[in-house]
């Protein structure tokens, strides 16, 4: 089965298999209570589903209670400021900073991408690169 939400979000299409006909739930065939109940049940689903942190080498391999608190407040408070995104912009996933680098930035005083991009033009030149 295959769920799809209608473009204008006016409802959801499921789809099925073996040429089964499609069954369409519209938001306005509803009544206003369980619209509320969905909506409400979408909430819980989406803010959770951003909570559910995974155990990484990034996190110390602990996640806490904190940390989801900090997670459902991030994306609520996303949707509360009215953008009609459905995700914040996605999030630069960087590398961690090399310390080496970092050093090398505070002693040549600019930012940490100025440093790597010097001290990457400074091996290319050294093994015979531009």
């Amino acid at each position: 089965m295959k769920k799809v939400i209608l473009p204008d979000n006016s409802g959801v299409r499921f789809e099925f298999d073996d040429e089964l006909p499609s069954y369409t739930l519209l938001v306005a065939d509803m009544a206003e209570v369980n619209q509320r109940r969905m909506a409400c049940a979408g909430i819980g689903q989406r803010i959770g589903d951003n909570a559910a942190i995974q155990k990484s080498a990034e996190n110390g391999y602990k996640v806490t209670d904190a940390m989801r608190r900090a997670a459902v407040v991030e994306l609520g408070d996303f949707y509360k400021s009215g953008s009609e995104d459905w995700s914040p912009k996605a999030k630069a996933k960087s590398a961690p900073m090399n310390p080496h680098i970092m050093a090398i930035a505070e002693k040549r005083g600019c930012t940490y991408e100025e440093a790597q991009a010097w001290f990457t033009a400074k091996l290319m030149a050294e093994l015979g690169g531009e």
